[in-house]
């Protein structure tokens, strides 16, 4: 009885685990799965912003506004312009110029550990 119990648990456990870890390791930016053939490029230019090797443009958009109400609208205002733009070739591929740490915070692409 026990046994039986226990290998059921262990079947139960064993079909859910690739459910859950796909999951986790897909990518979505606005809606849509990074394609693979990007990963490595969305990857790269999501560690050169956050490292600050280069600027997100929805930080740029706000330190170029002289106080920091009008900072915060002009970067909510960018990165909703970025977002809808971001998605070129029918939808099919990223733009990376238009990425910013927030589309890449979105999308599950944290600073890689090298």
């Amino acid at each position: 009885m026990i046994t039986r119990t226990v290998l059921s648990l262990a079947v139960v456990a064993a079909l859910g685990l690739p459910g859950i870890a796909f999951a986790q390791e897909e990518h979505r930016i606005g809606g849509k799965a990074v394609p693979a053939d990007q990963m490595a490029e969305v990857q790269a230019k999501c560690d050169e912003m956050r490292k600050g090797e280069t600027p997100s443009p929805v930080a740029q958009a706000a330190a170029d506004e002289p106080n920091a109400e009008a900072g915060a609208e002009a970067a909510a205002d960018a990165a909703v312009e970025l977002s809808s733009e971001l998605w070129i070739e029918g939808g099919e591929r990223i733009d990376v110029e238009k990425l910013s740490i927030e589309l890449c915070s979105e999308g599950n692409f944290g600073l890689s550990p090298n």
